[in-house]
């Protein structure tokens, strides 16, 4: 998303540091001639008492990040993202245009936004008019990134959204070319994404976690995450004048959650599985626990391509 420095020259491939209330994980992805996606490397470290500046320079010397190109993530609270119709401008004009647009759409003044945009697919299919995804995120969140981890020797490249990150994942499954949703969850919360042929169409967070699906009321929460899904679908048709999307992919994080796949099969018109990392990655052992648990962001964002990526 937001390309913030100049380029140096750098090794192949990408590294995403997810910058994780206890600890920080790496994930660093090559890709070979077929393209298909290699994770070099997978590692979670937890701050302790050595603190996060010190974590993240170990993780530098250790993989060599001064000179490799590097990624990291906001996290959902430090920025918006908004639709808006494209303004008629020059495109060297076109964030400036924005920021009138969206100033007061936000909650925290437009003088104190980093504003990055990228489209909103099936204009042209649908004859409306082109519209973006403004992205408009806190400065002092996307500072605070900067000095972190540049301070730390790490050569930060771009900072990335989880949006954006969770349709990484979603481009290598083969339900993607038709359509996939793909739906992912932390303690309190989850992210899901409608996604097709690589392109980002719509998202909601939702404030249903694993926590609460590990509970006695988790039939009540899998209700509202049906009802969620069901909406999203049914917008999506409407909305993108689209054929149903007939797929639902659930992160590894939610593998162990009694009863949700066979919940959310009987209940929505999709084929339901959950995501298989083995059979999307090539690593030199099993995938690391961690990475599926709570690496999946790390992962996506790692992903990155500058073909399908804003």
């Amino acid at each position: 998303m937001m390309a913030l420095l100049k380029r140096r020259q750098t090794s192949p491939g990408l590294t995403a540091i997810g910058l994780l209330e206890d600890g920080a994980f790496l994930a660093q992805i090559a890709r070979g001639a077929s393209g298909r996606p290699q994770l070099t490397a997978c590692e979670y470290r937890p701050w302790g008492s050595d603190g996060e500046r010190k974590v993240l320079a170990r993780l530098s010397s250790d993989y060599g990040l001064k000179r490799a190109r590097c990624t990291t993530l906001l996290t959902h609270t430090s920025y918006n993202l908004l639709v808006t119709e494209a303004p008629e401008v020059q495109p060297a004009e076109l964030k400036t245009a924005l920021r009138w647009r969206v100033k007061d759409l936000i909650d925290f003044p437009i003088d104190d936004a980093t504003l990055d945009v990228f489209d909103v697919p099936g204009a042209a299919a649908t004859g409306r008019a082109r519209e973006l995804y403004a992205v408009a995120a806190r400065n002092t969140a996307v500072q605070w990134h900067v000095d972190l981890l540049t301070r730390s020797g790490i050569n930060l490249d771009i900072i990335d959204i989880p949006e954006l990150a969770q349709r990484n994942l979603a481009a290598l499954l083969a339900a993607d070319q038709r359509g996939v949703v793909v739906l992912s969850f932390t303690a309190h919360s989850g992210l899901m994404t409608l996604t097709k042929g690589g392109e980002f169409y719509l998202s909601r967070n939702l404030d249903v976690g694993l926590y609460q699906l590990r509970t006695s009321e988790a039939p009540n929460y899998l209700s509202r995450i049906v009802l969620e899904v069901q909406r999203s679908l049914d917008y999506y048709e409407n909305r993108f004048r689209a054929a149903p999307i007939n797929h639902l992919v659930l992160a590894p994080s939610a593998r162990d959650i009694p009863n949700l796949v066979s919940n959310l099969g009987n209940n929505l018109s999709v084929k339901v599985e959950v995501m298989d990392l083995a059979r999307l990655l090539d690593y030199a052992s099993a995938v690391p626990e961690e990475l599926e648990t709570f690496g999946l962001s790390t992962l996506g964002a790692a992903l990155r391509q500058d073909a399908v990526a804003s």
